[in-house]
C-alpha cells in the first residue's frame, strides 16, 4: 500500500536527497511524500519489455528511454519517478547528471495495487496539468494498455487488450507479445 508520511510536512526535491536508499521508492507530487515497495517480478517483466519497444527509438537516433528509479522534476512533481520516461531527441536538454527536468514526450506506469489509485488520479492530473503528451498506463492484472493522449488539456483514452497493437511513430508493439506469459524450459 502506497504511504503517505507526515502529512503536515510539505516535502520538497531537497528533502528527497535526505531519504534513505532502502529499496522503497520515494515520490513527492505537490508537497507530499509517496513511499510505495519495490515492485514485483511481473512489473518488472513489463517494464523491461516496454523498454525494449522505446529502446528501438533510442538505436535509431529518435530519443532516450529512462527506467525508474529515475527523478523526473516538473511543477508539482519534485521528484516523481514513474516507471519509464520516454524523451524525444529535441528533448535533450532535460537530462541532467542526475535526473530529468521538464515535461517529457511520455511516461508509462504499471499499475499495482499499492500505486494504482496514485497513478490513476493524482499522477494523471498533473501530468495533463504539464501538459504530457502521452500517459500509458498498463494494468499487469487486466492484461490491458491504456494510451492517454492529451488534446486541449485533458486526456482522452483508448484502452487496448492482447488482442490489440498500439503504434507510435511508425513502431508498432504487439500486446499479445507485450502480455505474454514467460516461457517454459
Amino acid at each position: 500500500m502506497t504511504l503517505q508520511v507526515d502529512r503536515h510536512k510539505v516535502w520538497t526535491y531537497e528533502d528527497s536527497l535526505c531519504l534513505p536508499a532502502d529499496g522503497q521508492r520515494y515520490e513527492i507530487l505537490d508537497g507530499v511524500l509517496y513511499v510505495s515497495p519495490s515492485p514485483g517480478s511481473l512489473h518488472q517483466i513489463l517494464s523491461r519489455r516496454l523498454q525494449f519497444f522505446f529502446y528501438q527509438f533510442e538505436l535509431e537516433g529518435r530519443g532516450y528511454i529512462f527506467n525508474a528509479p529515475m527523478d523526473l522534476l516538473m511543477p508539482g512533481c519534485t521528484p516523481v519517478q514513474p516507471d519509464l520516461i520516454y524523451l524525444r531527441r529535441d528533448q535533450r536538454g532535460q537530462i541532467k547528471e542526475k535526473y530529468l527536468e521538464g515535461v517529457p514526450y511520455l511516461l508509462a506506469e504499471i499499475l499495482s495495487p499499492s500505486t494504482r489509485s496514485l497513478d490513476r488520479v493524482k499522477k494523471l492530473n498533473r501530468f495533463a496539468q504539464n501538459g504530457v503528451p502521452f500517459y500509458l498506463l498498463v494494468d499487469p492484472e487486466a492484461s490491458t494498455l491504456e494510451v492517454l493522449s492529451l488534446r486541449e488539456g485533458r486526456y482522452s483514452i483508448e484502452s487496448l487488450g492482447v488482442e490489440d497493437a498500439w503504434e507510435l511513430e511508425g513502431r508498432v508493439l504487439d500486446l499479445a507479445t507485450l502480455f505474454a506469459p514467460l516461457k517454459e524450459d
